[in-house]
């Protein structure tokens, strides 16, 4: 079984204005095939393939009056797989 290992994690509150700011990062490194950030154990860079899997989804989740909204954003890949379509 593979090992694995987390390069770069970001859980921290906010403003939207803020969240779009480092989302627009991520997409100029999304063209660019290549993100970069700095993590605690220093900078991290990964080398993006030509074809990826994605997957957005948007869910709420409602009780007593009171609802919670979630946006996820999933990107993923094999290394040494080879490019192509399903769709």
């Amino acid at each position: 079984m593979g090992e694995k290992s987390e390069l770069f994690h970001c859980d921290e509150k906010m403003l939207t204005y803020d969240a779009a700011v480092v989302l627009g990062k991520i997409v100029d490194g999304l063209k660019q095939r290549k993100l970069a950030g700095t993590a605690e154990g220093g900078p991290v860079c990964v080398d993006l393939p030509l074809v990826a899997d994605v997957e957005i989804s948007f869910k709420e989740k409602a009780k007593s009056g009171k609802s919670k909204k979630k946006l996820s954003i999933e990107i993923s890949w094999k290394e040494g797989e080879t490019p192509g379509f399903d769709g």
